[in-house]
């Protein structure tokens, strides 16, 4: 009877053990949890980084949808402060198989080349999915690097570049860009989240040669006037 009721206990264990939706799931040096809550399967990205995505077809966390069944209410732009951020990446060849995220159709309209730029969180960027382009397009923001998500200081850490916001990174069904205002927080503790366009270069310039594809640090807005790239449209 002892025995049985250890085994059911450390099922429980094992069942709780599990990655939330679009959290990291795999990859060299992380430690926690390789299986995915319900309806999410582990796919691998690179030897540093495996996430958690639907188990269909999915699409990109940071590509406008049609509609938007539940979502945080639309908060105008930050006017400078500093937030706590986490740094993921989309575009070519990510796990979701996106596509090119410097084009024309993103929320905002229009792209950046030369330039970083990024989807950011629905809190910030002000207004859902479907609805056109919100008040943080254009902005500019400092996003300064400082651990993984596991919370390991990277070998980069401080690390900063400029981006430019050219999409939406929607909240429904998607955890780590639904937070409940710009005073909510999601599973990394951070208040907003920037998405990195592949194809811009920002998710290379930030990371580096850490070796991860999410990493938690700081976002301050800044003036534009710190911004090197070129708007196209």
């Amino acid at each position: 009877m002892y025995a049985s009721i250890l085994l059911v206990v450390a099922g429980a264990s094992t069942a709780l053990a599990q990655a939330a939706a679009y959290a990291q799931c795999g990859g060299n040096g992380y430690t926690g949890p390789t299986s995915c809550v319900s309806g999410y399967k582990c796919q691998y990205s690179n030897p540093y980084y495996s996430q958690c995505v639907p188990s269909g077809n999915g699409g990109s966390p940071a590509q406008p949808a049609t509609t938007a069944k539940s979502s945080p209410t639309p908060q105008p732009p930050a006017q400078g402060g500093t937030y706590k951020a986490s740094f993921t990446q989309y575009g070519s060849g990510d796990a979701l198989n996106s596509g090119n995220c410097n084009v024309r159709t993103t929320a905002c309209g229009f792209y950046t080349s030369p330039g970083f730029s990024a989807a950011v969180s629905q809190n910030e960027f002000g207004v859902g999915p479907g609805a056109g382009a919100g008040p943080a397009c254009g902005t500019c923001w400092k996003l300064t690097i400082q651990t993984d998500s596991s919370g390991k200081t990277v070998a980069n850490a401080g690390n900063s570049i400029v981006v430019k916001v050219t999409n939406l990174c929607p909240a429904d069904g998607n955890p780590l860009c639904a937070q409940n205002g710009l005073s909510g927080t999601n599973q990394y503790g951070a208040n907003l989240n920037f998405d990195l366009c592949i194809d811009s270069g920002a998710n290379t310039a930030l990371f580096q040669n850490d070796g991860i594809g999410l990493g938690v640090g700081t976002a301050v807005q800044v003036s534009c006037s710190q911004y090197s790239g070129t708007v196209r449209n």
